[in-house]
C-alpha cells in the first residue's frame, strides 16, 4: 500500500490511519452526493448535465487517487496480505449482495401493487427511483469497497525519512 500520492508538486500523505479514514469518508460522501444528484435532477432542469458531469469528473479523479493508494488488488504478496485481501473481498461482496437484494425488493414499488396508490405522489416517485439509486450504490460498492476496507483497517505506518 502506498503511503503517498503525488501529482506534480502536490503530495498527499496517508501514513496515519486517521488521514486514510478521512479520505475514505470523503470518497464515499462524494459518491453519495453524486448518486443523489443523479436521481434528484431530471433532464429538464437547466444545468442538470453540468451537475452530473461535474460529479462524474470528481468521482473519476477520486477513484484514480483511491486505487493508487490502495494498490493493485491483483498483486500477490505474502500469505498474511493475501488473507487480508481475501477477507476484505468477502466482507465487501457480502455487503454488495445485501444492497442488491434491497434493490430487488424496492423494485416492488415500481409496478402495480396495492400500496402505491395510497401514498402521496412525491413518495411514489421516490419509491419508483429507489431501485435505480440502490443499484448504482451497489455498483459503486462492488468496485470500491474492498480497497476501502483495506485502507480503513490498515494500522498506522511509519513515515518515510
Amino acid at each position: 500500500m502506498k503511503t503517498e500520492y503525488a501529482v506534480g508538486n502536490i503530495r498527499l500523505h496517508f501514513e496515519s490511519r486517521a488521514s486514510r479514514r478521512w479520505f475514505v469518508a470523503l470518497v464515499y460522501a462524494q459518491f453519495a452526493m453524486g448518486d443523489l444528484a443523479g436521481f434528484s435532477v431530471n433532464g429538464k432542469t437547466p444545468g442538470a448535465t453540468w451537475v452530473s458531469s461535474g460529479f462524474l469528473i470528481v468521482a473519476v479523479t477520486l477513484m484514480i487517487v483511491f486505487t493508487a493508494i490502495a494498490g493493485d488488488m491483483r498483486a500477490r504478496g505474502d500469505e498474511r496480505e493475501m488473507h487480508r485481501r481475501d477477507h476484505a473481498h468477502f466482507l465487501a461482496y457480502r455487503f454488495f449482495i445485501y444492497v442488491s437484494i434491497a434493490a430487488l425488493f424496492a423494485g416492488y414499488f415500481t409496478g402495480p401493487n396495492p400500496l402505491t396508490p395510497l401514498l402521496p405522489p412525491v413518495v411514489r416517485e421516490l419509491l419508483a427511483e429507489l431501485p435505480k439509486f440502490l443499484l448504482v450504490a451497489a455498483i459503486i460498492l462492488y468496485i470500491t469497497l474492498p480497497q476501502a476496507i483495506l485502507l480503513w483497517t490498515e494500522p498506522d505506518m511509519e513515515e518515510p525519512q
